[in-house]
């Protein structure tokens, strides 16, 4: 009799040790499942909308060395420092670029490492690209590639440019 009852506690169910066995991959399974979820809400909230921007190709800033070959027609190139914080020139210049379409206007930004060698405190030298020698703030007003006029006076400049 005594092997009956042995035989009926078995028959009842699993072992003790399977229980377990099952019960731990049921919970490992739960919290990985869980964790999975909470990571992609966590993510999903953290990152901003993406928004698709072409990205264009300015053309209206160039280096002083580029100066003299802009095309044929008439143009004029600006002279600046960027960096200075007191011009309003900067502002002056993207409102003109923005606003007059009859006679393109480019800038070249004397706070560009490339373009300090162009820098000069004595006499502004304009006859081509090798010799070019600006202050800072002048204009230049070029046609088919030559130096028409040069401006200096921060007056009419800013005149020029509110223009």
């Amino acid at each position: 009799m005594y092997m009956k009852k042995d035989y009926l506690n078995n028959k009842k169910g699993l072992p003790s040790e399977v229980k377990k066995t099952i019960i731990i991959i049921v919970v490992a399974i739960v919290l990985l499942v869980g964790m999975y979820f909470l990571t992609t809400a966590i993510l999903s909230k953290d990152t901003p909308e993406e928004k698709i921007t072409e990205n264009a190709i300015q053309y209206d800033e160039i280096l002083a060395g580029e100066s003299f070959n802009q095309g044929d027609g008439e143009y004029y190139v600006i002279y600046y420092d960027s960096s200075n914080e007191y011009s309003t020139i900067s502002s002056l210049i993207s409102s003109y670029q923005l606003n007059n379409s009859d006679t393109k206007l480019y800038s070249v930004d004397l706070s560009n490492g490339m373009n300090k060698k162009y820098i000069t405190d004595g006499d502004i030298v304009t006859d081509d690209a090798s010799s070019l020698r600006v202050k800072d703030t002048t204009l230049l007003k070029f046609n088919d590639g030559e130096v028409t006029e040069t401006i200096t006076d921060t007056n009419e400049i800013t005149s020029f440019l509110n223009s």
